[in-house]
């Protein structure tokens, strides 16, 4: 994206604006408001934002607060939020730099200030940080396509977090050097996917069933290797009050 006067503009992500790691503040629109289901009963569970909103019978719908961890992949990070700046009950989620670009430092200069002064805040520091950003938006979750499935697990939020891991380090030269984070590609959280895929198999009894779907994965991690089309869906779903991330594998239907 050019300026003004057609100089090239800096590539800036979330970990390059801000160096520091901390709490930060952002509006709550940024959490899924979609109604999550229990597995087991079918039951319509509040949304992640819901439940982050409440915390001691208290509803903080206006803004929440992350602890951003680690960039992951396509534009994503690792993030835990709260609805109070004392993250009594956090949360496992992934924001999008999109979502990011609304993040101010919870310190001095927005301690104090009511909610809807600070919505306006950071809806000024997007405006103002969003011109400077190359990043193509990404979905806080990808979307799903249609799967002949061939198994199915499911992981909690700090394996699945466990098993991508950290991104790649990089230097950028037009950064001065600083060391940031290279989010992974698409390709590499499919393939990550399926490995956390297989280990949870390869964890369970050795029933014909199971290895007949090792086997499978097998075959689909070389065939996505050659054919890079998406063939894991990863959906969250409620359990015992946790999220969950519930993974697919499958072939094109």
């Amino acid at each position: 994206m050019a300026g003004s006067d057609g100089a090239e503009r800096l590539v800036m992500t979330f970990f390059e604006r801000c160096s520091r790691h901390g709490i930060y503040v952002l509006p709550a629109h940024v959490l899924d408001d979609d109604p999550l289901t229990d597995p087991d009963t079918g039951e319509a569970l509040p949304s992640l934002r819901e439940q982050v909103s409440l915390v001691d019978g208290i509803h903080h719908h206006l803004v929440c607060y992350a602890r951003v961890l680690t960039a992951c992949g396509d534009g994503l990070y690792w993030a835990d939020v709260a609805g109070t700046p004392e993250f009594a009950d956090p949360h496992r989620v992934l924001l999008s730099e999109e979502a990011l670009y609304f993040a101010l430092p919870y310190d001095v200069r927005v301690q104090g200030k009511s909610p809807a002064h600070l919505v306006k805040m950071m809806q000024a520091h997007a405006r103002a940080v969003r011109p400077v950003q190359r990043v193509e938006p990404s979905l806080e979750r990808a979307p799903i396509v249609p799967l002949e499935p061939l198994a199915a697990v499911e992981i909690s939020a700090d394996a699945l977090h466990e098993a991508l891991g950290p991104s790649q380090q990089d230097r950028h030269k037009d950064t001065n050097q600083h060391r940031v984070c290279r989010p992974m590609s698409a390709f590499r959280m499919q393939q990550a996917f399926l490995h956390v895929l297989l280990e949870a198999l390869l964890a369970q009894e050795q029933t014909k069933t199971i290895m007949k779907q090792c086997a499978a994965i097998t075959c689909v991690q070389r065939w996505h290797t050659d054919r890079r089309q998406r063939c894991v869906n990863a959906v969250p779903l409620c359990r015992d009050g946790q999220v969950v991330w519930q993974l697919t594998v499958g072939v094109a239907a």
